[in-house]
Order: C-alpha cells, then structure tokens, then sequence
C-alpha cells in the first residue's frame, strides 16, 4: 500500500473529525425518521406541522452542515490517506451513497418538507407526502448504517482502476541498474 501523505496524529485527527460529523449527520438523520413516522401517523394537525417544522430546523442546522463535512472530510481523508477516491470499492461506495443522499435529500425529502409545512398550515387534514418523507427518511438511515459498515469491514477489495499492468509488474520487479 502507498504511504500516507499526513502524519500519524494528522490523520488520527482526520478520522476523528468525520467520524464525528457523520455520526452527527446520522444521528439527525434518525431524528427526522423519528419525526417524520410520527407526522404521518398522528391524527392531529398541530402535532403534524410541528414535526414538519422540527425537521426544517434539523435540516438546516444539523442534516445539511453534516452532509458536506462529511463529504468533504472524506474526500480529504481518500486524498491524503493510502485509500484513495477510487482505489478501493469501500471507499467508491460510501462516496456514491453520500453524494447520493445529499441528492434525494435536496431533491426529495427537502421538498416534501417543504410541502408538508405549506400543506399544514393552509389546513391541510393530512399531508400526501407523510409516507414517502418518513420512508425515505428511513432509507437515508439504511445508507447511513451501510457506510458505517462499509468503513469498519473495508469489502470488496481494489477497484479495477488501481491494479498494476503485467508491464509495471515488470518494471518494478527489474533489477536496479544504479551503482551500490
């Protein structure tokens, strides 16, 4: 395996912090599966348009701060570290899965919160999207714990992108023709 291109410590730090913030990102990740299951099963509309609400904030002050020092972290630690961006599968997939959840969480969810709280407050007796905000909120948490796994039982070996030429297996395995 290549040599780091940080030090020990650094990269000790560098583990820490995203593994700090995508805990983090996880952990409001499962509030708002939480609220959102609880929003599309109460019978009460202020019960309904507060959790909407909450999961507004939790958006905005935890999920999408956490989603981009996650991503950002991790990329860091791909660059600077052995594993690489696309060296290792585990690596690959846990890139895809974030960019992925970052993209249904804005494109998706963030907007059926959106009109979730629009719904409410106009009066709305229920939300058409309660069930799709609380199951997708779900499968957020299902990508979340995946990576997790990811990270910890580092699967599926080197992309096809890192393995050698049988010409650079030869060139490396030469004789040096430098004077000892």
């Amino acid at each position: 395996m290549a040599r780091s291109m940080v030090g020990k410590r650094t990269r000790q730090v560098l583990v820490f912090v995203h593994v700090v913030v995508s805990l983090g990102w996880m952990g409001a990740g499962a509030a708002n599966v939480v609220l959102a299951m609880t929003a599309g099963y109460t019978g009460s509309a202020d019960v309904r348009r507060v959790c909407y609400l909450m999961i507004d904030r939790i958006d905005q002050f935890l999920v999408i701060p956490g989603a981009f020092a996650a991503l950002a972290s991790g990329v860091l630690l791909s660059v600077v570290t052995p594993w690489g961006l696309a060296r290792y599968w585990w690596v690959l997939v846990k890139l895809v899965l974030t960019v992925a959840v970052i993209l249904y969480s804005t494109f998706g969810l963030g907007v059926w919160v959106i009109e979730s709280i629009e719904a409410t407050a106009a009066g709305a007796p229920e939300s058409t999207v309660a069930g799709p905000l609380a199951y997708g909120a779900t499968l957020n948490l299902v990508a979340f714990l995946f990576m997790t796994w990811a990270s910890i039982a580092k699967p599926w070996g080197t992309t096809p992108w890192t393995r050698r030429t049988p010409a650079a297996r030869r060139t490396r395995a030469a004789p040096s023709t430098s004077p000892a």
